[in-house]
C-alpha cells in the first residue's frame, strides 16, 4: 500500500514538471537579455605614442551613466564620459611614454574607486628591438639594420661601438615604431661589435656584428721581384701582423687603431706555382689569400733619364730560348735565358718623352709588361752670349749661347729672330740645333736699307725627353748700313773741264767689301739721272769722253754717292753736291781751215826761199 502511494506521488510531481519547464521556457524566452559591455581597441599592439582608437559598446544598460576610462591605473585624458543612448562611445587615447613593453589594461569603471569593471581589454606594447640581416662578416659589408618597438614619429640615434662610439645614423620612427637602415660596416678590429638604438623617450635596444678578419691582395698573379701590395681589414688593434707567403715570412707590419693595415713586398724569388699567403696578428686574427708565382721580370730602377742604364733581370721564361726585350713595342735588345729561365740584361733608355713608358719581356709564350719612367724636369734656360745685347753684328750674324747640361742627353735647342720684341714676325726659326751656336747662312743674312735695322733673338733647350725649358729672355742686335760717303771734289758749284774728277770719302763695313752707286742729275731731285754707275769699288770717278757724256757749259749739274756692302746693306744717298762745265772760245769751221792753208802757203815759202839760198852760195 506505502508503495503505492510513493508511486503515485511521484507521478504526480513528474507530470507537474512537464507542465510547468515549457511554460517557464516560454516566459524566458519572450523576456529581452541584457548582453555584457565589450571594449575593443584599435590597434591592440604597438609602441609608445601610438594613437589607439578605445570603442566601448553594448553599453545599453548604462545610457546616461558617467563612466571612467583607465590605462592601467592612470585614468586617461578624455575621462569620465556620459554614456550616449546609442549604447555605444569612441575615445582617442595616445600610449604614453612612460609605458613599458608588455601587456598594459584598459578598463572601464563606473566609479574611480570600483573594484568592479564594467569592460576591459589589454592593449600589448611591443619591446624594441634591433634586428640584422647578417650578423657577421668584412669590414665593408652592407648590413640591414631593421628597428622595432620605438616611440612612434620620435627620432632614434644608432651606434656602432668600434675602439670608440662611431655614430651611424639618426632617423624618424614610423607611426609603427619602425624604421630601417642600409650601413657599410666601418674599419673595425677583429671580434663583436655591438650595434644600438635609443632615443630621448629611453626606448633602446641592442644587437652584435661580429668582423671576420681579411686579406686582400692587389694582384692574383706575379713574377718573383714583383712589388706586391698586402691590405689587410679587421685585425686587432695596434697588433703587430707577419704576412706569410709559402713558408717563409716576407712582411712584417702593424696595424692601426681600428685594425687595418696595408704594406707592399716583393715577391719572393720561389718557383712559379700557387702559394698561399697569410696574415696573422698577435691576437690570433687569420686570413689566407692565394696567390700564383708566375714567370717574372723586374728592374733594376723605375725611373731615370734618356740614355741612362736599365737593367731588366727575369726568371721563369724558356730555358735557353730568347727573350725580346721591348721598349714601346721596338726590340730594343735579346737575351738567351739560362737552364733555369733566367736572364740579366743591360741597356740605355733610348731617346724617349718623359713620363711612362712601357718595357715588354717575351718569349713568344710568357709576357711580362714593366713600366719605366722617364724624368720629365725641364732643362735649364739656355744663356745668352753673343751677340751681346743691344750690339751692332754683321748680317751673315754669329748667334752663340752657353751649353746645357741635362740628364736625358743630347740637349738640342730652338733658334727665332724677330724683328719685334713679342716675336710675332719671326724672320728665322731654326729647329733642332745639335749645337750652341748658328751663323746665318747667305741665304739667311739680315738686311738694312737706308738706316740700322733692329732684331731680337730668343732660345730655348730641348732634352731628348722631349722636355723643354722655357725661351730666354730676349736679346736684342743691329745690323748697320755703311756709312753714308762724304763728297770731297769737284766742291760744290765750281766749275770744271768736261773731263771731270769726282772724288768721295771711302766708307767701311762689317759686311765688306762696300761698293759704291754713283748718279749725275740735271736736277737736284734727281728726277731726270743722266749719267749712273754701279758696283764702284774705289771712291773716286773720272768722267772722260768714253762714257759719251755730253755736258752744257754754264748749266748746272748735281752728283750724289751711296755705300752698300756685301751683304746688300745700303746706306742713304750723300748730301748731292753740284758743278759748272766752264765756257770755253771756239772758232767757226771756215776760218779754222782758211787759216791752215795760210799757215800751209807761210811755210811753204820760207821754205822755198831757204832752199834757193842754199843752191847759190859760191864756193869759198
Amino acid at each position: 500500500m506505502k508503495t503505492a502511494n510513493r508511486s503515485m506521488r511521484y507521478r504526480t510531481r513528474l507530470l507537474s514538471l512537464v507542465v510547468i519547464l515549457p511554460l517557464i521556457a516560454v516566459l524566458l524566452l519572450s523576456t529581452p537579455a541584457l548582453a555584457a559591455p565589450v571594449v575593443i581597441l584599435t590597434p591592440a599592439t604597438g609602441v609608445a605614442g601610438t594613437e589607439v582608437t578605445i570603442t566601448g559598446t553594448v553599453f545599453d544598460s548604462y545610457r546616461g551613466d558617467t563612466v571612467h576610462i583607465f590605462f592601467d591605473n592612470m585614468e586617461i585624458g578624455n575621462s569620465p564620459l556620459t554614456v550616449p543612448d546609442s549604447g555605444e562611445f569612441t575615445v582617442l587615447f595616445t600610449i604614453p611614454s612612460s609605458a613599458t613593453s608588455g601587456r598594459h589594461w584598459i578598463r572601464v569603471k563606473s566609479e574611480v574607486g570600483s573594484t568592479s569593471f564594467l569592460a576591459e581589454n589589454f592593449f600589448i606594447i611591443d619591446e624594441p628591438l634591433l634586428i640584422l640581416d647578417i650578423y657577421d662578416g668584412q669590414v665593408g659589408t652592407e648590413v640591414t639594420i631593421s628597428g622595432f618597438g620605438f616611440y612612434a614619429g620620435r627620432t632614434v640615434t644608432l651606434y656602432y661601438y668600434n675602439v670608440v662610439d662611431g655614430l651611424i645614423s639618426t632617423m624618424t620612427a614610423s607611426p609603427e615604431g619602425r624604421f630601417s637602415l642600409n650601413f657599410i660596416i666601418p674599419g673595425s678590429t677583429g671580434g663583436v661589435h655591438v650595434i644600438t638604438a635609443s632615443n630621448a623617450e629611453g626606448n633602446s635596444a641592442e644587437t652584435e656584428f661580429e668582423v671576420i678578419p681579411e686579406l686582400t691582395l692587389n694582384l692574383a698573379s706575379a713574377g718573383p721581384r714583383e712589388l706586391l701590395t698586402a691590405t689587410g681589414t679587421g685585425f686587432g688593434h695596434r697588433s703587430k701582423v707577419n704576412i706569410t707567403l709559402g713558408t717563409g715570412t716576407v712582411a712584417t707590419v702593424r696595424t692601426d687603431d681600428y685594425g687595418n693595415f696595408e704594406i707592399e713586398f716583393n715577391v719572393p724569388e720561389l718557383r712559379p706555382n700557387p702559394y698561399d699567403v697569410k696574415a696573422q696578428d698577435e691576437v690570433g686574427n687569420i686570413d689566407v689569400a692565394k696567390f700564383t708565382i708566375t714567370a717574372g721580370a723586374n728592374l733594376d730602377k723605375t725611373t731615370d733619364s734618356v740614355g741612362s742604364q736599365l737593367t731588366v733581370k727575369g726568371s721563369g721564361f724558356k730555358a735557353n730560348e730568347p727573350v725580346y726585350i721591348k721598349y714601346d713595342g721596338q726590340t730594343i735588345t735579346t737575351v738567351t735565358a739560362d737552364n733555369n729561365g733566367g736572364f740579366t740584361v743591360t741597356f740605355d733608355v733610348p731617346p724617349s718623352s718623359g713620363g711612362n713608358h712601357v718595357i715588354t719581356i717575351t718569349d713568344g709564350t710568357t709576357t711580362k709588361e714593366l713600366v719605366f719612367t722617364v724624368e720629365s724636369d725641364p732643362p735649364q734656360d739656355p744663356a745668352l752670349m753673343l751677340p751681346s745685347n743691344s750690339s751692332e753684328t754683321k748680317s751673315e750674324a754669329f748667334l752663340d749661347w752657353y751649353d746645357v747640361t741635362d740628364p736625358s742627353q743630347p740637349v738640342a735647342y730652338n733658334l727665332q729672330v724677330a724683328s719685334d720684341q713679342n716675336f710675332s714676325s719671326l724672320v728665322l726659326v731654326k729647329e733642332g740645333l745639335t749645337e750652341s751656336e748658328y751663323n746665318l747662312t747667305g741665304e739667311e743674312r739680315l738686311v738694312a736699307i737706308g738706316e740700322p735695322a733692329l732684331y731680337f733673338w730668343r732660345v730655348k733647350a730641348i732634352d731628348s725627353a722631349g722636355n723643354e725649358s722655357e725661351w730666354t729672355a730676349p736679346w736684342s742686335f743691329y745690323i748697320n748700313t755703311p756709312p753714308v760717303p762724304l763728297l770731297l771734289s769737284p766742291a760744290p758749284d765750281c766749275k770744271t773741264d768736261t773731263e771731270v774728277s769726282f772724288n768721295w770719302q771711302a766708307v767701311s763695313s762689317l759686311n765688306p767689301p762696300v761698293t759704291y752707286h754713283f748718279q749725275i742729275a740735271a736736277d737736284p731731285d734727281f728726277v731726270s739721272i743722266i749719267f749712273e754707275k754701279t758696283d764702284l769699288l774705289l771712291s773716286d770717278y773720272l768722267l772722260t769722253e768714253e762714257d759719251e757724256l755730253e755736258l752744257e757749259r754754264e748749266i748746272p749739274y748735281y752728283w750724289r754717292i751711296k755705300a752698300i756692302d756685301s751683304a746688300n746693306n745700303e746706306s742713304a744717298w750723300s748730301t748731292p753736291g753740284s758743278f759748272t762745265i766752264e765756257p770755253s772760245f771756239s772758232f767757226p769751221g771756215w776760218a779754222l781751215y782758211t787759216l791752215i792753208g795760210i799757215v800751209v802757203i807761210i811755210v811753204a815759202f820760207f821754205a822755198f826761199r831757204l832752199g834757193r839760198r842754199t843752191a847759190y852760195k859760191p864756193p869759198e
